[in-house]
């Protein structure tokens, strides 16, 4: 009996001290220096590619990002020695390519950015992607407090053989991205590492099923898009550690980092930097309107 007495009331004392560590205070905190940063992912598909380049807002503000307007931007296509002058217009860098494409998979390309008397670059390597089967949608009851009655979509997909292949899958609900999925990353359709332990096989049910949320299933008649992203190792690793701040919170959460950037000042000498990530992608997707 002692020793039950004691038990509870050390949960007592713990579940005190964590509500006496709530409060609420106002943070003073410095305004800091708009950093530059690009956000630029070319894909494979024929048309209009387009890249930002901004200035970062403060922490606390809830105003867009200011354009940067006075570089010059080229994405250069190493493998076939191609390059293609991207213009300025309407807050952001873009190219037509028309009906063919920039990116190719197997090529590796180059981001160069001439801007305030000083270059920079960045490289990647278009991967193929992973290979989308089909979409399919079957409504159900409330099972449990968690998933709620509704539409539920499925994906199914699967790893392409050889190599290990990172694919970034993204779900889009009437042509708006769906907040209520998160972004799945998979390594060979799976949650694996590099060593390839999966390789090609069909995604795992966590992914097959991850298109679609308990707690916001779909009604008839939304439009569900599922695209498949494929990426390389850095790209791969660099969406993991956004997604790891993006997410960070909570009593346990982690210090915040930078997340790393692979655009590069070529004057090593120089204290300049544009963060932010250059990236190709390959991409397939899926559209099933929910009946």
């Amino acid at each position: 009996m002692r020793n039950k007495v004691i038990k509870y009331i050390s949960v007592v004392l713990l579940a005190s001290s964590v509500t006496a560590c709530e409060r609420v205070i106002d943070l003073d905190m410095p305004k800091g220096d708009a950093l530059p940063y690009v956000d630029a992912w070319i894909t494979d598909r024929p048309g209009v590619q387009t890249i930002k380049f901004l200035k970062s807002a403060e922490y606390m503000s809830t105003a867009a990002p200011n354009v940067i307007s006075d570089a010059q931007i080229t994405v250069t296509d190493v493998t076939a020695g191609k390059s293609y002058p991207f213009t300025y217009k309407e807050g952001a860098y873009s190219y037509d390519a028309g009906t063919t494409s920039i990116g190719v998979v197997g090529h590796t390309y180059k981001l160069s950015i001439d801007w305030k008397s000083e270059k920079f670059e960045a490289t990647d390597e278009l991967k193929r992607h992973s290979i989308l089967d089909s979409l399919t949608s079957e409504y159900k009851e409330k099972e449990d407090e968690d998933d709620k009655e509704g539409y539920y979509v499925k994906l199914y997909a699967h790893d392409p053989v050889g190599a290990v292949d990172y694919c970034w899958v993204r779900t889009y609900k009437n042509e708006a991205l769906n907040y209520h999925v998160g972004e799945l990353l998979a390594s060979d359709g799976s949650f694996g590492g590099d060593e390839g332990i999966s390789d090609g096989f069909a995604f795992i049910p966590p992914f097959r099923d991850g298109v679609t949320s308990g707690k916001h299933p779909y009604e008839k008649g939304d439009v569900v898009t599922v695209l498949l992203r494929s990426l390389s190792k850095p790209s791969k690793e660099f969406i993991e550690q956004a997604q790891e701040q993006l997410t960070n919170g909570g009593m346990f959460a982690k210090v915040l980092l930078n997340v790393p950037a692979n655009v590069k000042n070529l004057n090593s000498g120089s204290t300049t930097k544009i963060y932010g990530w250059f990236g190709t992608v390959g991409e397939v997707s899926a559209t099933k309107k929910v009946d």
